[in-house]
């Protein structure tokens, strides 16, 4: 029991500390965040690397580079891989140790294919959000998109990208992992391996969506079952002995809970597991409709702070200019949603250019014949 303790602690901090270290950690500075940042994205894999020189030769710490860059620099599927591995093993051990208890007083037999419905929903969303095109610019819908998102001269500005060789749409970036510019880009999510743009943002908010009804739903069901276990063998009123002195207790919540750990503890983690995951999910998706609900994504936010830290080093004219920034792109709530939910289809933008590009290159190629003949 002291070692579920334990691996529940040991789960809570690591994962916190994980995530402080993402999203605060810096190179540069002097925070405990900056501090493990620098320990361990930078001293530990050096001192790594001069541990695996000596033992292997220096061909060890290149192979080691090689890994890190294909792992955090290149587009690759392991995280896909690793999203499969927890969904479904962790739905796999809710069948396993939760379907025993069902039915019971306060759950009917429903919720086992239920719970399977929501499951699989939540598998076919992210994969769709994982193939779904984000909204690529491509030389032939790129005049359209420039015509759709006009650049605001705040934090957007005409310009051309190096790597695609095309101009720049507003609300656009280049993705280093996927070579390709997309509009109204947003970031690019390790989970579905694929940036949310355009065309796809609908269903990374599905994504998030669903996998946050179905912690919650899941630890729902847990506790239910666990409270059921409680009511069925009357567990608040029982009496414990303990059984090295014969010692008899009048049960509390306590012993109530170390009870059920000792008895159901696999049913306690997934309910656990679930409600701490579905919290971290109810902030990440609520994070993300306020970003749609003002009109503006993950990298135009990133701009705007960037665009007012820069205004504050001027002085008072800096801050005068502050005050006049506004959000072209902010159409109001309603509408923001709608171009969101129900998106122009980028891909058909260059439709009609390309068709007359191949009637064209057609028209010369029967033209050539003629000629030949």
């Amino acid at each position: 029991m002291s070692v579920f303790y334990a691996t529940i602690i040991a789960y809570v901090v690591l994962g916190g500390v994980g995530v402080g270290v993402f999203l605060w950690g810096k190179e540069h500075g002097n925070s405990i965040f900056d501090r493990l940042y620098r320990m361990i994205c930078m001293y530990l894999p050096a001192l790594l690397k001069k541990g695996l020189e000596k033992c292997f030769g220096k061909r060890a710490p290149a192979c080691l580079d090689a890994a890190w860059v294909y792992v955090c620099y290149t587009n690759n599927p392991l995280v896909q891989l690793f999203y499969l591995l927890v969904v479904v093993g962790g739905y796999a051990t809710f069948v396993a140790y939760s379907h025993p208890h069902l039915p019971n007083r306060y759950i009917g037999n429903i919720h086992k294919y239920l719970g399977f419905c929501i499951f699989a929903l939540c598998l076919a969303v992210w994969w769709r959000a994982c193939t779904t095109d984000p909204g690529t610019v491509t030389a032939e819908n790129v005049d359209k998109l420039c015509e759709v998102w006009e650049w605001d001269e705040q934090i957007f500005h005409m310009a051309r990208c190096n790597t695609c060789d095309l101009v720049k749409p507003a609300r656009s970036k280049h993705c280093s992992l996927c070579n390709r510019c997309v509009v109204r880009f947003d970031h690019h999510c390790i989970w579905i391996n694929n940036c949310v743009g355009v065309g796809n943002h609908r269903y990374f908010l599905a994504f998030l969506g669903l996998h946050l009804v179905i912690c919650f739903y899941g630890f729902g069901l847990t506790a239910t079952i666990l409270w059921n276990i409680v009511v069925s063998k009357d567990l608040l009123s029982a009496v414990f002995v303990r059984p090295d002195t014969q010692e008899r207790f009048t049960a509390t919540k306590l012993m109530v809970g170390q009870y059920l750990l000792a008895t159901e503890g696999m049913v306690v983690f997934i309910s656990v597991l679930c409600f701490i995951m579905g919290i971290v999910l109810f902030g990440f998706f609520g994070w993300h409709l306020y970003l749609v609900k003002a009109g503006t994504t993950t990298n135009e936010l990133s701009k705007w702070s960037y665009l007012k830290m820069c205004l504050k080093h001027e002085g008072q004219e800096g801050q005068e200019k502050i005050r006049l920034l506004s959000n072209e792109y902010n159409q109001g709530c309603w509408a923001n949603f709608r171009e969101v939910l129900f998106p122009i289809q980028v891909q058909n933008l260059g439709a009609g250019k390309a068709a007359k590009a191949g009637a064209a290159q057609e028209s010369k190629t029967k033209k050539k014949a003629k000629k030949s003949n």
